[in-house]
C-alpha cells in the first residue's frame, strides 16, 4: 500500500507542477488573455480558473491510477517515458472520444469557428509540451529509488553516514 501511495503522490505532483508551469508559460507566450473569452472559456481572472492547480490534484490522481495499471509497460524500459507520453497524447489528446480541440473527433464534428491562431496552435503546443514534460518527470521520479535515512545517517538526515561513525570503523 505504501508503494502505491508513493507512486500516486509522485505522479500527482509531477502532473500538478508541469500543468501549472506549462500553463503559465503558454498564457504568456500565446497571449491567451486576448482570445480565451472569444472561444467560450472563462476569463483568466475568474476565481475558478485561479483554482485550476487545485483541481489538477484530482486529474493527477487519475493519471496515477491508470499509470499504476500500465507500469509494467514503462517502469523497466530505458525509454519508458516515451511509452507514457505516447499513451497520454494518443488517448488523452488526439483520440479522446470528446470533441476536444486537437482531437480527431473535433476535426470531424466541429465547424471551424475562426478561433484565433494563437489559441488553437498555442493550445496544441501547450498540451503536447505539458504531457511530454509530465511523462518524463513522472517516469524519472517513479523509477528513482527511494532514499531512506538509515540508522548511521548524519543528524541532518542527508542519508550519508559520516566516517567518524563508530559503526563504519
Amino acid at each position: 500500500m505504501k508503494e502505491k501511495l508513493a507512486f500516486g503522490a509522485k505522479v500527482t505532483v509531477a502532473h500538478v507542477l508541469t500543468y501549472t508551469l506549462c500553463g503559465m508559460l503558454a498564457m504568456t507566450l500565446f497571449d491567451y488573455q486576448s482570445s480565451v473569452e472569444a472561444i467560450g472559456m472563462r476569463p483568466l481572472d475568474d476565481p475558478v480558473v485561479g483554482m485550476a492547480p487545485l483541481f489538477q490534484i484530482a486529474r493527477g490522481a487519475l493519471f496515477a491510477l491508470v499509470l499504476w495499471l500500465l507500469r509494467p509497460a514503462f517502469e523497466h524500459r530505458k525509454y519508458g517515458w516515451l511509452v507514457v507520453w505516447a499513451t497520454v497524447a494518443i488517448v488523452g489528446v488526439f483520440n479522446t472520444p470528446a470533441t476536444s480541440p486537437g482531437s480527431i473527433e473535433a476535426l470531424i464534428y466541429l465547424e471551424p469557428a475562426g478561433e484565433p491562431l494563437n489559441t488553437s496552435v498555442g493550445g496544441t503546443v501547450e498540451i503536447l509540451a505539458q504531457t511530454l514534460l509530465f511523462s518524463a518527470a513522472a517516469t524519472w521520479w517513479v523509477k528513482r529509488p527511494a532514499r531512506h535515512a538509515s540508522a548511521g545517517s548524519s543528524p541532518e538526515g542527508s542519508g550519508t553516514a559520516k566516517s567518524s561513525d563508530p559503526k563504519l570503523r
